[in-house]
């Protein structure tokens, strides 16, 4: 599998944005009435939010709404950098470095505004440094993929001229006065 690091990555992401989106709408009640008298019931809310995020539920629904678009567009990424087409992979990797720009103003805004919103993301410095593995998993793909025929080009030079480099030298070695009298030709 191509980039193997990246959709690894953005797949974890896709899983906490619909985690996320999840446990909003159960947070909003929306899902109250779809699983009442199910087993997924108790479930749900389990999930939904603890804290009080002081937001009518129609709000709560659209932040639900944003991390399944954060959610979708991640999937598109995936599907681009699985293609075969270099033209899908050079729209999916920017594609996927805007939704986790995106992720990250949305945790930025919702810290700074000292939200409750912000309690998605975790304590402490864990949501920055996975999003900078991230970033990091997609350059490190990025650079591993990268098949350009002048670089392709250099490193045959640079072959050949460590075998001529070589022959030289076993040349020279054999030629030399001062080699040794008990070895063989």
């Amino acid at each position: 599998m191509r980039r193997m690091t990246t959709t690894l990555a953005l797949s974890a992401w896709i899983g906490f944005a619909a985690v996320s989106s999840l446990r909003l709408m159960a947070h909003s009640g929306w899902l109250d009435p779809l699983t009442a008298g199910t087993a997924a019931a108790p479930l749900l809310q389990d999930l939904a939010i603890a804290a009080d995020l002081y937001l009518p539920a129609q709000a709560t629904l659209v932040f639900a709404g944003l991390f399944m678009a954060l959610a979708t567009g991640l999937g598109m990424a995936i599907t681009g950098l699985s293609s075969a087409s270099v033209l899908a992979i050079r729209r999916a990797e920017p594609l996927a470095a805007a939704v986790l720009v995106a992720l990250f103003a949305f945790y930025a805004a919702a810290s700074i505004a000292g939200s409750p919103l912000a309690t998605l993301f975790g304590e402490g410095p864990g949501f920055l440094v996975a999003l900078a593995l991230t970033f990091g998993a997609l350059l490190f793909d990025r650079l591993v993929e990268v098949d350009d025929a002048a670089d392709d080009a250099a490193f045959e030079s640079v072959l050949r001229s460590i075998h001529a480099a070589e022959r030289e030298a076993l040349m020279r070695r054999h030629r030399s006065p001062f080699r040794d009298k008990g070895e063989s030709r």
